[in-house]
């Protein structure tokens, strides 16, 4: 198993936490949102919230390199691909499968249960193209040609920019196939099954289990997942 949860890091510091009965719920960080921005105690206050607190997983390490991602793409690549990466290493060292053992992965696969708005880049990307209202906002308050250009591109810098990336970093159904390559498994399925459908992701699973070539899966089971509520994979050895 391998998991990251709130001011869990990993599997053991997860049951430290439950044993030392830690209260993880904190304040909302700001490396997530702005409490003044977006915080009113009002209920019906438009485009706020009045909740403030919540479970928000630590700053986890990524090593580009180390799973084969050029540290360019970074940037268009959504968190919930690279946390998945981390998360799956993990499992399979846990499992007695990591990289130091030099078995055969021919015969694993990866099934995960992911959230259809999971991806955290999808919104600044779409965000990014909404410039021509920015542009019509801005003539209507007679702002120059010239001037408009200048704000436009200066709000533009707080998105990520569209490049060749931006699709395949940004969707979820890229997870599977990513986690498969890296770690070399080579059996089929590497699905993706929305976190709605429980009862599709075991029938996958259970399908699965009476191929003849398929000895293992990675497998995720698919609860709503947010920033405060990660990933937790598991490998589920198939008899």
């Amino acid at each position: 198993m391998s998991s990251i949860f709130p001011q869990a890091e990993d599997l053991t510091r997860y049951w430290d936490n439950i044993l030392g009965e830690v209260d993880c719920i904190t304040e909302v960080p700001p490396s997530r949102w702005e409490i003044k921005d977006y915080y009113d105690p009002d209920p019906n206050a438009p485009d706020k919230t009045y909740c403030k607190r919540g479970g928000f997983i630590p700053d986890i390490d990524f090593d580009p390199a180390e799973f084969g991602l050029p540290p360019n793409i970074l940037e268009a690549t959504d968190v919930s691909q690279l946390l998945a990466l981390v998360a799956a290493k993990a499992c399979l060292e846990d499992a007695g499968y990591g990289d130091s053992r030099g078995v055969s992965r021919e015969n694993m696969g990866v099934i995960l249960g992911m959230v259809g708005i999971g991806s955290k880049l999808v919104v600044p990307l779409m965000a990014r193209l909404q410039y021509p209202v920015w542009d019509k906002v801005l003539q209507s308050y007679g702002i120059s040609d010239s001037d408009r250009q200048a704000i436009i591109e200066k709000i533009k810098l707080a998105y990520p920019k569209w490049e060749e990336n931006s699709f395949p970093g940004a969707i979820g159904n890229v997870v599977a196939g990513r986690i498969a390559n890296r770690f070399d498994l080579g059996w089929s399925p590497w699905w993706i099954h929305p976190a709605s459908c429980r009862a599709s992701t075991r029938n996958t699973a259970a399908s699965s289990a009476t191929a003849p070539k398929c000895c293992m899966h990675i497998r995720k089971p698919p609860s709503p997942r947010s920033a405060s509520s990660p990933a937790r994979p598991m490998a589920a050895p198939i008899s």
